[in-house]
């Protein structure tokens, strides 16, 4: 079948679902499937470069188009909004112009990509994926956003309703986020749970700057990835460094760059025993989350309800015990524990978080070996018939 997966960002883009909907793409690929991909010229971070990336190529076995957008947006509003503008026309003129038989879509830009897609699908007669990565508008109404209020919030979510009514599959990641959406009231809903694969760098590995590889007989706890405000770090923080005293070869590494940086550096920079690191692509940052020893996963309150961090997949394919700080009554706490993979904390206080540490500081290593699915995309896929008949909408 022609199948066409899109997002704003691919690779050689560094956003984590840019590098998944390779990996799931060139499974799709391998299935026999013809696929196609339409994304953003590179643009989320300045390490990948669009003079040097081409708009149009033959990557592997996948066919794929980069759209022109408006570069430094990440500090200019009015530059976000045109570029999501842009990439939502050019995805629905594609799949007018493409006709596949499947068209996936995520949800960044929030709400307005997959609607986009939904809707042009439904007028070319396509099946439509609708991939959640996370719920909009209620990852706003949970943490405190303007699109999560009054007129706004009300406006999004009748679109996004009118997306999951036009699916054929909605693939989330986790019970309660399946939760999420049927307390919406939209009746029964073609919901399939499957979580993200594990990062895959097994395209043009780098090598990690040295000074960061773990030293020896350092023992390493790392939060890798996006240090943003729906993470609750510094309350993590708090909570580890509580463990310092009696573990003078504890380390806490704090990967990557967010807006809860400064406030983490204001904090702990000169601590000896809490180190930063800045952002690095996957490729480059595998070795580093790959030589720590607990990798960690913080999340504010009730955010578990709308997203699922794709961390957890990668730190337990590079082996790594997780110490998550997430409500006890979510199913990634409960599978955490039911299987021997991690600790959380029983209440979100740092007195909570030291003891959850200090229990898996306690217990001796042991190989994490979860063996996970990179995809079973092709399974998903496989299962749509082709169709050409045109619906209404």
């Amino acid at each position: 079948m022609k199948v066409l997966l899109t997002h704003r960002f691919f690779w050689p883009d560094t956003a984590p679902y840019a590098v998944m909907l390779r990996t799931i793409g060139d499974a799709l690929a391998e299935a026999g499937h013809e696929v196609h991909i339409l994304s953003s010229m590179p643009s989320y971070r300045t390490e990948a470069s669009a003079t040097e990336t081409p708009k149009q190529e033959k990557l592997g076995a996948l066919n794929v188009r980069r759209i022109w957008v408006f570069s430094d947006e990440k500090c200019n509003p009015l530059r976000r909004l045109a570029n999501a503008m842009l990439y939502c026309w050019a995805l629905f003129v594609k799949i007018l112009y493409l006709r596949p038989n499947v068209v996936t879509a995520s949800t960044f830009p929030p709400v307005m990509a997959a609607w986009s897609a939904s809707l042009a699908a439904r007028i070319v007669g396509a099946k439509f994926i609708y991939h959640i990565q996370d719920i909009h508008p209620e990852l706003s109404v949970c943490s405190g956003g303007r699109m999560g209020r009054g007129a706004t919030m009300r406006l999004l979510r009748w679109l996004d309703n009118q997306t999951l009514r036009r699916s054929e599959v909605i693939v989330t990641l986790s019970e309660d986020m399946a939760e999420t959406l049927r307390a919406r009231g939209l009746g029964p809903l073609p919901i399939t749970l499957i979580n993200n694969p594990a990062l895959d760098s097994d395209h043009d590995p780098i090598a990690p700057p040295p000074e960061l590889i773990k030293p020896a007989g350092t023992t390493r706890v790392i939060f890798a990835g996006n240090l943003g405000r729906f993470q609750n770090l510094p309350l993590l923080a708090e909570g580890i460094a509580q463990c310092f005293d009696d573990h003078p070869e504890l380390e806490l590494m704090f990967l990557g760059d967010g807006v809860a940086l400064a406030k983490l550096k204001a904090r702990w920079k000169d601590h000896p025993q809490v180190r930063f690191a800045p952002f690095l692509p996957f490729a480059q940052a595998r070795g580093i989350i790959s030589g720590a020893d607990i990798g960690l996963v913080s999340l504010s309150a009730n955010i578990y309800r709308v997203a699922y961090p794709s961390k957890v997949s990668t730190y337990l394919d590079l082996g790594l015990r997780i110490l998550a700080l997430v409500e006890p009554e979510s199913q990634m706490a409960r599978e955490l524990e039911q299987r021997g993979l991690g600790a959380v904390p029983s209440a979100a206080n740092p007195e909570a978080i030291a003891t959850a540490l200090e229990t898996l500081l306690a217990a001796p290593p042991s190989a994490v070996s979860t063996a996970p699915e990179r995809t079973n995309w092709p399974q998903i896929v496989a299962e749509l018939a082709p169709s050409r008949k045109i619906k209404r909408y």
